[in-house]
């Protein structure tokens, strides 16, 4: 008799036999899965748009928002952007970018110097489970920004579909 280690060993073989015979005939299914979209994929014409093709990095940016949503019609959300705020380095123009809106972007606040901090406490509307973006421009031309998945149960910003 054959012990029990034995004929998991001997079933396990066969499995992965079995699965590498089929597996070219599973080929051409497979092919036909739809591809998955990177994360922001919506948003990238927008980020090109605002950013002229300049480089976006992600630093300086601390953008604090619930990754769980109850209610789509008011999400609360801070951003904090680490600046000196002085006349050589400041934060000139804040967006805030969501990936699934109807609109996706949903703020462009414009600071200067004498601001003394680049922060934004505010709600927003969301449609429905997403990314959302902080994207600060500073007054060098750069771009820092930080993102962040969402996800609402309740849905806002509803369109005539």
């Amino acid at each position: 008799m054959k012990t029990s280690d034995q004929n998991r060993q001997r079933r396990r073989v066969l499995k992965r036999l079995a699965g590498g015979a089929l597996l070219p005939l599973a080929a051409p299914a497979l092919a036909q899965l739809p591809t998955v979209r990177p994360p922001l994929a919506e948003l990238v014409p927008v980020l090109k748009e605002i950013t002229q093709g300049a480089q976006v990095r992600e630093a300086r940016v601390k953008l604090e928002i619930p990754h769980l949503a109850e209610n789509g019609h008011l999400v609360p959300l801070t951003v904090e952007v680490e600046s000196p705020m002085t006349p050589a380095d400041y934060v000139r123009t804040l967006y805030l970018l969501s990936e699934k809106n109807p609109r996706p972007v949903i703020a462009k606040i414009g600071f200067s110097p004498g601001t003394g901090r680049a922060v934004l406490t505010t709600r927003i509307r969301l449609a429905t489970a997403q990314n959302v973006v902080a994207l600060a421009q500073m007054s060098d031309g750069g771009f820092w920004a930080a993102s962040t998945e969402v996800i609402v149960t309740e849905t806002a910003c509803l369109d005539a579909t």
